[in-house]
C-alpha cells in the first residue's frame, strides 16, 4: 500500500454550479489534514484548502505539496508579494509558473501563521500543453501592439513624461517603454476551457488619446487576444477652506517662504500639483501659499486642490489606523494628485473625469453641470483601485472588473464616513452636481440589487459592465453595514442584521487583500467573505450569519442556518495488542466545545484527544460537540475501535518516545503520520520488534520518503536500523533519499529496533514497513502473566508471555468462561479464587501452562436496585443503595455509563427497558510529591528533550491528578510509560496558563522505573533549586518517585508535575438489573373509571386493595420490576386483601383491568 495524497473525491456541499466545498471527514479523506476544501469547475486542483490545527505544512514545503495535483510536469512558483499582520499572519503570493514562463491570472496565496500554514486559495490549473518558444519576437508583436492601439503619442516619447516618472520612482532607470515579457495566456482570459496560448505581454500607456493597459499578443500570429485596463475612470461627467468638506486640517511643507501641498509624514509622501490644464506631467507645478491658510478661492478653482489633498491624506489615514497599511503597497507608496488636467486634450468629450492609471491620480476640472471630481468619496475609490492592484489585481472586465469597482466604492464611501461622519451618505459623486451610484439603492442609477438580476448588465460594453454590476457588492455593503429587509429579484425575502461600518470593513477588506485573486467572480467574493468573517470572529458568529444574510440578499447563496456537525476519525482503528494507543481527529464544524466517550470507561474533553486502550475488545466511540448558539451535534461509530489478537498488526509511530514493543511475528508499520500523511517535525521516536521466540525479524520497505541529507550522508531526515533491542544494539545502517530505500533487511537475532528522527525542516511522505519474524521448528513453551492478581473490580488483563511463536491460544479462566485471543482482557463477575491456563498451540505442537489458585476476587456486595412501572412516553425513576457511589449502565457489563447517584431519573421511554446499578467503593485520597511549583527554576520546554519523573509503584493504585504550572493556555500531552517507554496511559489535557490542577485518572500498574513524561514542549515549570527538592518523594505502600530524567544530576532536576493526588483502585461491584416496566395503559383516565387505591403502601405482609364504589368485576395482576406476572386474581368485591408476606422488598407494578378500562399503580413492599 502506497501513501497518496490525494484519495478519492467525496462531495458534501454545493454551493453551485461551479463550485464544490468538502468539510469535516469528507475534506480529510479528499487531502490530508484538510479542514475545508473548495474545487472549481475548470481544475482538480482546490482553489481554497484550510487545514486542521493539528496538520503541520512549512512555507518550505509547499511547492512540494503542491507537486502532487498537477497531471503534466513543468510547474513551479515563486513569491512575488508579502504581507504580514499585527496579529502574526503572513500572506505570500505566488505566481505559477509552467516551463519557467509565468501562467497569466494564476495566482497561489499561502496563508501563515507561526510559520505554519494554515490555508492556500488561488486559481490553478492542474495541466498545460502549450510550446514555449514563440514564432514571433518580442519587437514585432510589440508593432503588432501599437498597431492595434494606433496613438497619436506616447508617454515614452515624451521627455517631460519620462523625466517625472524617474523621479516619482526614484529609478534613473525607469522608463514608459514597454518591455515584453512571454506568459502562456488562458484562451479567452479564463481557465474554464482548459486551453491555453502561448503571447508576449505588453503594458503600454498611450498618451493621446489616452489609455493605459496590457496587451496580449499571440506569440504565433500576432493576433490581439485581450486587453486588461491599468487606467480607472471616475465615469461622471495647515487649515484648508475645502469646498466640499469645509474647514479641515491638512498637512504642507515650507518652501522658499511659502508653503506647498506636499507632506512627507505619511508614507513616502502625499503631494498635490497643478497641470494647469496641461497633459505632460513633466510640466506640473506645485499649489502654493504664503500664509499656510488655504482659503485660495478663485476662477481657475484651485480651491478644489485643497480637497483633493485632504482626501488623499484621509485614505492614507483611513488605512493606516484601521488595518496597520502604510499606503495602497502597504510600503509607503506615494499618494500624488493632478489638478486641472487636460482632459479634452487626451480625446475625453470634456474634462468631468478623473482617473487612476497606477501611478497617480488626475483629475479634470469638470463643466458646466458638474464641479472637480476631488470628492472624498471619488479620490477614495480611485485610490483604492491602487490597493486592489497590489493586493488582489482583478481583472478589470465582467464579473472580476465588477469587483474591482466595487471595492473602490465601498472603500470611497468607507473613507468619507471616516473621514466626514457627520456629512458621510452612501451615494457616490453627489457633491459634484449629482451622484452617479447609490450603494443603498443602486436600482435609482440602473445598477441591479441581486446577482443576474434586473439591470444586470450582460453584453461586452464597459468591459462587461464593470460600473453597472458592481451594484450587486455596493448593496451588499450598504445591509452588512446598516442591515435591512426586503426581497430580491429572485423573490427570495431577506432579513439582515448590520455589523456597523468598522466590522463589515474588516471583513471586506481582508476578503479583498487576504483571498481574492485576479481572475475571482463573485461566488468567490461570497465565499472568501464568510471565511474573511470566520477568520476575524469566529464560526457561527453573528458577523458570520449577517455576512452570509447580506450574500443571500443580493441573490448569491441561501441564508444563513447555523449548526453544528460533530464528525471525527482516527488514521488506525484495529490493533493486534494492547495496549493500544489511538489518536483522534476532530473534523467536527462549529464545535466550540467537546466530550469524547471512548467506550472503555475513558472519556476526554481536549479537541484531538489520544487515548489508549488498555484491554482487547471493541469498542463504540461517541463524540459530542457543542457550538453554543450555533448549537450541538454528537457522532457515534459503532465498533469503531477494535482490539483482536487474531487481528494483522498495523502500527502507527507517536510523534516523539518509545513506541509499545511489538510481539506480533508480522504486522505493518508507518511513520507518525499514518498511511495518508507525511511524518511530522521534530520526531525522535523508537520501536523494537521482539516477537518471543523468533529466530530473526526481516522488514520489507514498501515506500519510503525521508527528507535527504546535505550531502552524502543523511544528516537532516533519517530512519535508523539496529540489529538488537534497542538503539544500544550494533548499527545496520541510517537511511534517507540520498541512500535510497533500506529495501529488506533481516536482524541475525530474535529482534530488530528502527529510530525515526526528523528535524524541524522539510518532511516526506515516510515509511511503510512489512515485517516478518522466523520461528525454530518445535512447539510453543506456554506461559503468560497477569496485570493484577487481587482485584476489587474483577478487571484482569492477561498477556501471553509464550515462545516458539504460537498462532493459536485456549485460555481457561477457572470460572467456566474462556477465550483465544492472544491477550485477552477478562471480567469476573463472582467472587472467589481461579485457577487459570493457557494451551499455545502452533504447527508443530501446544503446551498448557496452569497458575493454580492465581486470581483472588473480593468484589463489594452488589447494589439493591428498584425498577420502575411506567406509561408509554413517561420517565421512570430508578433507585439503588450500596456502601459507595452507585454508578448507572444500559449494560450488564461494559455498556455506557448514564449517571451517577442513587436515583436515576431515565428518559422517556416507550418499551421495557433494563438498567444496571454498579457499586464503587473509593478510598481517601493521598498526595505525594514535590509542591513547589513555582520557585527555583523556570519552564521548559523542547521537542528534542522529552523530559520526565521516574518512580516506582508497589501497590495499584490510580493517579487522580497532578499540579501544575503553564507557560500560556494550550493543549499539553501527558503520558505514563514503562521503564522501556512503553505508552501504557496517555491524555491530551488543555491547560490553563499559571498554576491548576490537571484531570489525569491513570491506572498505576505494580511495575519499577515508572515515568510520567511532558510529551513534545510541554513549557510547564521545572524546580532545579537543590535545596528544596528532597527525593525519594514516597508515599508509603504506594508510590516512591526516585528522580528526573535529567542526564547529569537527575536528582538536581523535579520536571513539570507537583503534588500528585493518589487513591487506591475503585471496587466495582457487580452489577445489579432494574426493570422498567413499560405499559401501552390505553384506558380512560383514572378519574373517569373509578377510585381505585393501594394501602398501605408501602406495604409489609399485606396489602389491600380498593376500587371505591364500583361493583363490577375486577382483574388483578400484579408484576415483579423483571416483568414477571407474581400474582392474579379476578374479584367482584370492593375491597380485598394480598398476602405479600413472602415478597422480595422492592417495587411492583399493579395492574388493575374493568369494563371501563385498564389503571395502573405503583407497589412497595418494605421489609
Amino acid at each position: 500500500m502506497m501513501k497518496n495524497l490525494i484519495l478519492f473525491i467525496a462531495i458534501v456541499l454545493t454551493v453551485s454550479v461551479s463550485a464544490q466545498v468538502l468539510t469535516g471527514s469528507a475534506a480529510k479523506s479528499k487531502l490530508s489534514g484538510a479542514k475545508t476544501i473548495r474545487y472549481n469547475q475548470f481544475s482538480a486542483v482546490p482553489d481554497f484548502v484550510q487545514f486542521t490545527d493539528d496538520f503541520s505544512l512549512m512555507k518550505t514545503d509547499f511547492e512540494k505539496w503542491m507537486s502532487a495535483f498537477f497531471e503534466t510536469p513543468g510547474f513551479s512558483f515563486l513569491p512575488f508579494r508579502t504581507e504580514k499582520t499585527n496579529s502574526g499572519e503572513e500572506h505570500i503570493r505566488y505566481r505559477t509558473y509552467y516551463n519557467n514562463i509565468p501562467v497569466e491570472f494564476s495566482t497561489c496565496i499561502v496563508h501563515l501563521k507561526d510559520g505554519k500554514i494554515k490555508s492556500v486559495n488561488g486559481s490553478v490549473p492542474e495541466k498545460i500543453n502549450v510550446p514555449t518558444t514563440p514564432q514571433m519576437s518580442e519587437e514585432l508583436a510589440l508593432g503588432m501592439a501599437l498597431d492595434h492601439i494606433g496613438a497619436e503619442i506616447y508617454k515614452w516619447q515624451l521627455p517631460g513624461e519620462e523625466n517625472q516618472l524617474k523621479n516619482q520612482l526614484k529609478k534613473d532607470n525607469a522608463t514608459y517603454f514597454p518591455k515584453g515579457e512571454l506568459v502562456i495566456f488562458p484562451k479567452n482570459g479564463s481557465f474554464d476551457s482548459g486551453e491555453f496560448i502561448l503571447a508576449w505581454k505588453f503594458r503600454i500607456y498611450a498618451h493621446k488619446p489616452i489609455s493605459h493597459a496590457d496587451y496580449y499578443i499571440d506569440a504565433s500570429n500576432g493576433a490581439l487576444l485581450h486587453t486588461n485596463k491599468i487606467l480607472h475612470n471616475a465615469d461622471v461627467t495647515a487649515t484648508a477652506q475645502t469646498v466640499y468638506s469645509g474647514a479641515q486640517q491638512i498637512v504642507t511643507d515650507s518652501y522658499s517662504g511659502s508653503y506647498r501641498l506636499r507632506e512627507s509624514g505619511r508614507g513616502d509622501g502625499i503631494e498635490t500639483y497643478d497641470m494647469n490644464m496641461q497633459t505632460d506631467y513633466g510640466s506640473a507645478v506645485d499649489f502654493t501659499d504664503a500664509d499656510n491658510n488655504w482659503n485660495n478661492i478663485n476662477a481657475e478653482l484651485d480651491e478644489y486642490a485643497t480637497d483633493a489633498h485632504f482626501a488623499a491624506e484621509k485614505t492614507y489615514d483611513y488605512y493606516y489606523q484601521k488595518y496597520g497599511r502604510n499606503s495602497i503597497d502597504n510600503s509607503g507608496f506615494a499618494l500624488l494628485s493632478y489638478i486641472h488636467f487636460n482632459l479634452t486634450e487626451l480625446g475625453y468629450p470634456d474634462n468631468t473625469n478623473a482617473f487612476w492609471d497606477g501611478y497617480r491620480m488626475s483629475y479634470g476640472d469638470g463643466n458646466t453641470t458638474y464641479s472637480p471630481l476631488t470628492t472624498i468619496d471619488i479620490c477614495g475609490h480611485e485610490i483604492s483601485h491602487g490597493l486592489t492592484s497590489f493586493t488582489a489585481n482583478l481583472e478589470y472586465s465582467y464579473e472580476s472588473g465588477a469587483l474591482n469597482e466595487a471595492f473602490s466604492d465601498i472603500f470611497g464611501t468607507s473613507i468619507e464616513l471616516f473621514a466626514t461622519p457627520a456629512t458621510g451618505d452612501w451615494l457616490i459623486g453627489e457633491d459634484i452636481g449629482a451622484s452617479f451610484r447609490s450603494m443603498s439603492n443602486p436600482n435609482a442609477h440602473g445598477q441591479p440589487d441581486t446577482y443576474l438580476g434586473d439591470y444586470w448588465e450582460t453584453g461586452s460594453g464597459d468591459n462587461g459592465g464593470v460600473h453597472t454590476n458592481s451594484g450587486v457588492l455596493n448593496y451588499w455593503y450598504y445591509l452588512l453595514v446598516n442591515g435591512g429587509s426586503g426581497t430580491n429579484d429572485n423573490g427570495d425575502a431577506f432579513n439582515v442584521t448590520g455589523i456597523g461600518l468598522d466590522d463589515a470593513g474588516a471583513i471586506t477588506y481582508r476578503m479583498l487583500t487576504v483571498y481574492l485573486t485576479e481572475t475571482s467572480q463573485y461566488e468567490e467574493a461570497r465565499f472568501y467573505a464568510i471565511q474573511s468573517a470566520i477568520d476575524l470572529f469566529g464560526e457561527c458568529t453573528d458577523e458570520v450569519g449577517a455576512v452570509t444574510n447580506a450574500m443571500h440578499a443580493v441573490g448569491l447563496g441561501n441564508a444563513y442556518v447555523p449548526y453544528v456537525l460533530a464528525d471525527f476519525e482516527a488514521d488506525l482503528t484495529t490493533s493486534c495488542s494492547a495496549p493500544f494507543t489511538v489518536t483522534f481527529s476532530n473534523m467536527s464544524v462549529n464545535g466550540t466545545s467537546f466530550t469524547w466517550n471512548f467506550g472503555d470507561g475513558g472519556t476526554s474533553t481536549a479537541i484531538s484527544p489520544s487515548h489508549t486502550y488498555t484491554g482487547y475488545g471493541t469498542y463504540n466511540v461517541v463524540l459530542s460537540a457543542d457550538g453554543g448558539a450555533c448549537g450541538a451535534d454528537s457522532e457515534t461509530k459503532s465498533s469503531y475501535i477494535v482490539v483482536d489478537s487474531e487481528l494483522d498488526c498495523i502500527v502507527i509511530l507517536p510523534g516523539s518516545g518509545t513506541a509499545i514493543s511489538q510481539t506480533a511475528c508480522s504486522g505493518l508499520l508507518y511513520d507518525n503520520g499514518g498511511p495518508s500523511g507525511n511524518y511530522a517535525d521534530n520526531a525522535d521516536v523508537t520501536i523494537t520488534i521482539a516477537p518471543p521466540g523468533a529466530s530473526s525479524v526481516t522488514l520489507v520497505f514498501n515506500s519510503f520518503d525521508v527528507e535527504a541529507g546535505s550531502g552524502s550522508t543523511c544528516d537532516y531526515d533519517y530512519v535508523s536500523i539496529f540489529d538488537g533491542p534497542n538503539t544500544s544494539s550494533t548499527l545496520i545502517g541510517s537511511y534517507c533519499n540520498t541512500t535510497g530505500s533500506p529495501g529488506t533487511i533481516t536482524s541475525t537475532g530474535g529482534s530488530i529496533t528502527i529510530l525515526h528522527h526528523a528535524d524541524p525542516g522539510v518532511n516526506g511522505a515516510g515509511f511503510e514497513i512489512d515485517w516478518q519474524c522466523a520461528t525454530p521448528s518445535a512447539p510453543p513453551a506456554a506461559n503468560f502473566s497477569a496485570d493484577v492478581t487481587e482485584t476489587c473490580t474483577g478487571v484482569v488483563n492477561f498477556h501471553d508471555m509464550s515462545t516458539n511463536a504460537p498462532n493459536d491460544w485456549d485460555w481457561d479462566f477457572g470460572d467456566g468462561t474462556s477465550s483465544t485471543f492472544q491477550n485477552p482482557m477478562h471480567v469476573y463477575t463472582t467472587n472467589g479464587i481461579f485457577t487459570v491456563s493457557l494451551t499455545s498451540s502452533n504447527t508443530y505442537g501446544s503446551n498448557t501452562h496452569v497458575e493454580t489458585n492465581y486470581i483472588i476476587v473480593n468484589m463489594p456486595d452488589a447494589p439493591v436496585a428498584s425498577g420502575d412501572s411506567i406509561c408509554e412516553g413517561e420517565t421512570a425513576i430508578l433507585t439503588a443503595s450500596g456502601d459507595g457511589t452507585i454508578n448507572w449502565y444500559n449494560a450488564a457489563t461494559g455498556g455506557t455509563l448514564l449517571f451517577s447517584g442513587n436515583t436515576y431519573n431515565t428518559p422517556a421511554l416507550t418499551v421495557t427497558t433494563t438498567y444496571w446499578a454498579e457499586d464503587n467503593l473509593t478510598s481517601e485520597v493521598e498526595f505525594v510529591g514535590e509542591t513547589n511549583s513555582t520557585g527555583g527554576g523556570g519552564f521548559f520546554g523542547n521537542v528534542s528533550y522529552i523530559h520526565y519523573l521516574v518512580f516506582d509503584c508497589t501497590a495499584e493504585c490510580n493517579l487522580v491528578s497532578v499540579e501544575v504550572n503553564a507557560d500560556g493556555a494550550g493543549v499539553r500531552d501527558i503520558a505514563l510509560r514503562s521503564s522501556t517507554g512503553t505508552i501504557l496511559a496517555q491524555k491530551s489535557v488543555d491547560i490553563p496558563s499559571g498554576v491548576s490542577r490537571v484531570n489525569l485518572d491513570f491506572d498505576i500498574p505494580v511495575q519499577n522505573d515508572l515515568q510520567l513524561v511532558g510529551l513534545g514542549a510541554p513549557n510547564l515549570w521545572r524546580n532545579n533549586t537543590d535545596a528544596t527538592l528532597s527525593y525519594p518523594y514516597t508515599l508509603a505502600g504506594k508510590i516512591s518517585i526516585t528522580n528526573s530524567s535529567a542526564s547529569t544530576g537527575p536528582t538536581n532536576y523535579y520536571y513539570y508535575f507537583y503534588d500528585w493526588e493518589v487513591i487506591d483502585p475503585v471496587c466495582t461491584s457487580p452489577r445489579t438489573p432494574a426493570e422498567v416496566f413499560v405499559d401501552d395503559c390505553i384506558s380512560v383516565s383514572e378519574n373517569e373509571l373509578f377510585e381505585v387505591s393501594l394501602y398501605p403502601n408501602p406495604a409489609g405482609s399485606m396489602v389491600n386493595i380498593s376500587t371505591g364504589n364500583y361493583t363490577g368485576t375486577v382483574i388483578v395482576e400484579i408484576f415483579s420490576a423483571d416483568g414477571k406476572l407474581l400474582y392474579s386474581c379476578k374479584s367482584a368485591k370492593n375491597e380485598f386483601s394480598i398476602d405479600t408476606d413472602l415478597w422480595s422488598a422492592g417495587m411492583y407494578h399493579c395492574k388493575i383491568a374493568s369494563d371501563k378500562g385498564i389503571t395502573n399503580k405503583k407497589l412497595i413492599i418494605e421489609k
